[in-house]
């Protein structure tokens, strides 16, 4: 494609009356801005705003017996979907080449490399946080148990 590559050297002219101007023929090397995508800020603003309702669905049974409260609160089936087609976007956004119909090839030459990247960016926040409310659970649980 046309225009430099993404940190390569490009030679610009120097003005005829720079000091420099004998080096290089006049002209001076500079680097090229490296192309990176934008992140795209309402995309993670529709993923939170899908993904509330969601976390608050799974704790409401704890906080509330009132049914219409319960029903609508707990209709995650539309929300998850949602998630995952906006999600799915994402991850084919950040497979994909700025100004080209194809792929990266270095993220998809070794897809379970790929994989792993995605899983352990999220594990290490998933144990903090199951970690910090399995006492919650537990209780819960009990709580149940006696119940019935």
């Amino acid at each position: 494609m046309g225009g430099a590559d993404a940190g390569h050297e490009v030679a610009m002219p120097m003005a005829s009356g720079s000091a420099d101007s004998g080096r290089n023929g006049g002209e001076i090397a500079v680097k090229a801005p490296s192309a990176k995508k934008p992140r795209i800020d309402c995309v993670d603003g529709c993923r939170f705003a899908l993904v509330l309702p969601i976390i608050i669905g799974h704790f409401i049974r704890f906080g509330s017996s009132k049914e219409w409260v319960l029903k609508l609160l707990t209709q995650e089936n539309v929300l998850v979907g949602g998630f995952f087609i906006i999600s799915g976007y994402v991850t084919g956004y950040t497979s994909t080449n700025i100004g080209e119909l194809s792929h990266d090839h270095k993220k998809v030459a070794r897809p379970e490399l790929y994989f792993w990247q995605k899983v352990m960016g999220y594990y290490p926040l998933h144990f903090v946080v199951s970690t910090a409310f399995s006492p919650m659970f537990i209780l819960a649980e009990r709580w149940a148990k006696q119940r019935s």
